[in-house]
């Protein structure tokens, strides 16, 4: 596979920044508003592709006074909310329902159900997909940058983190209607960490492709993001144990020890987006993942 490269991480990193499909032109008043958690953020791309809608993204469980400034100044008709209360806070939607503005929040319990309830309300709507499909764990932050940096309008549907064969089954409906739509491309990519491993390693579904990836890439992008998440937790034990696992991470990573690796940014992570959340040290939370 030869890989089309371009570079939309750094600028998606930029907390309350705004983007723009390259090519595509908004056909109506759609605003999407989204953090900048990379799952919920993929499944927003795929929106924005979709529906030729801009997209402005916010910090993670924090308001964000310049996005909204942002999303004001493109005068929406209506705003798209991908991700729970405690992703993209309730300040938004009610910012913007005093000013007149209709809002739609699209979320799950957890990223896995928000990235299905998306692509679900993409093909409700009747708007076409366009691009591959990628199954991907919705909470291998790396992996899930390094398929948007280095594919070309992927369709992410991120699966949840405990029971990823199991999950890539129960999703064939949803692949099925996407492929009876004739909206997407014509692969079904399996991300290299989903292989069945009871069963020799091969693909968990018949008519999936096992992604070619550089693994030790996306553990860097992983750590790479969680060092810059670690930057909104206040100095003390919780920041010092997240920088530990960062480091961890990487130093297995190194050694070739991905599947180690991915585990200990996985607790990082949780870590992290539960002090956020919480605004103070708490335990970590792998389950909660677009709300928490």
């Amino acid at each position: 596979m030869v890989w089309k490269k371009f570079s939309i991480l750094l600028g998606f990193l930029l907390l309350g920044s705004l983007f723009f499909v390259p090519g595509s032109t908004a056909t109506s008043t759609y605003v999407i508003v989204v953090s900048d958690n990379p799952s919920d953020y993929a499944a927003a791309k795929v929106a924005s592709s979709a529906m030729g809608a801009p997209i402005v993204t916010t910090p993670w469980g924090r308001f964000d006074g310049d996005a909204l400034e942002k999303l004001l100044s493109l005068g929406p008709g209506e705003v798209l909310i991908i991700g729970g209360r405690i992703a993209v806070p309730e300040k938004y939607s009610e910012t913007l329902e005093e000013k007149g503005i209709k809002v739609t929040r699209i979320s799950g319990e957890d990223r896995a159900e928000t990235s299905e309830k998306v692509m679900n309300w993409i093909l409700d709507n009747d708007y076409k997909l366009r691009g591959d499909v990628y199954l991907v764990d919705g909470w291998d932050e790396g992996s899930i940058l390094y398929i948007l940096e280095n594919e070309e309008n992927p369709i992410i549907l991120a699966l949840p983190h405990h029971d990823l064969v199991n999950a890539i089954h129960e999703k064939s409906g949803l692949t099925d209607k996407m492929a009876s739509a004739g909206t997407y491309g014509r692969s079904v990519y399996v991300y290299p960490t989903l292989v069945d491993r009871d069963n020799e390693n091969s693909s968990p579904c018949p008519n999936c492709h096992l992604m070619e990836a550089d693994e030790a890439k996306a553990i860097s992008l992983s750590v790479s993001r969680l060092r810059g998440l670690s930057g909104t937790i206040p100095t003390g034990e919780v920041k010092s144990a997240v920088l530990e696992k960062a480091s961890l991470a990487e130093e297995l990573a190194a050694k070739g020890e991905f599947e180690k690796a991915r585990e200990v940014l996985l607790e990082g992570f949780g870590l992290t987006y539960s002090s956020i959340a919480a605004g103070n040290p708490g335990p970590a939370d792998t389950s909660s993942g677009s709300n928490g």
